[in-house]
């Protein structure tokens, strides 16, 4: 499970109805299980600030950690006004997203899956199928405040029963998708 979750996500996740003051920017397209699934990425002002669930930010470089950018994606599938799941992309880099950072702290890429909000069963990648999820960017432009991704995906993800838990390398199955939406940097 990723730890550097951004804040318009934890926001997203925290309070059901808080979607509703979220604005559609983009979306991700998915294939899982044989059934076709649709979500939006999104954004909102607060305090003068942009909140949104895809950004690019910074991590590492100090105490020894090596530097490498972070691309974290969200999208929140909406019913009725409320967040009811939600997927989660997250791809670390150098220089362009396309060379994904070779680093033993970092790695390259993660998918995970949220049907139903928090609530188990969770889809998500275990240890042994990290190398497995391949991201291919279309397009990619970032000037360290905001910018636009459109890219491909694909991966493995595993059901995990309870959150936080590794996922069961037993119950695996294929994602497939794509993305395209702008993006504003991490605070």
């Amino acid at each position: 499970m990723n730890r550097f979750l951004p804040a318009a996500l934890l926001a997203l996740i925290a309070a059901p109805a808080f979607a509703q003051d979220f604005e559609h920017i983009g979306e991700i397209r998915a294939s899982f299980q044989g059934e076709d699934l649709s979500f939006d990425t999104m954004a909102t002002e607060r305090d003068g600030k942009t909140m949104s669930t895809a950004t690019v930010g910074d991590i590492g470089g100090t105490s020894g950690l090596p530097a490498a950018r972070v691309l974290q994606i969200t999208g929140a599938h909406i019913v009725d006004g409320r967040e009811a799941g939600s997927l989660h992309l997250t791809h670390y880099y150098d220089e362009h997203p396309q060379d994904g950072a070779a680093s033993v702290i970092w790695q390259s890429s993660s998918v995970s899956y949220y049907p139903n909000r928090s609530t188990p069963p969770l889809w998500e990648m275990s240890p042994d199928t990290r190398s497995n999820v391949t991201f291919r960017f279309d397009s990619f432009y970032f000037d360290g405040e905001t910018g636009h991704v459109s890219a491909t995906f694909t991966g493995q993800l595993c059901r995990s029963d309870v959150l936080g838990e590794e996922a069961d390398p037993d119950d695996c199955h294929e994602i497939s998708g794509s993305f395209d939406t702008p993006l504003s940097g991490q605070d």
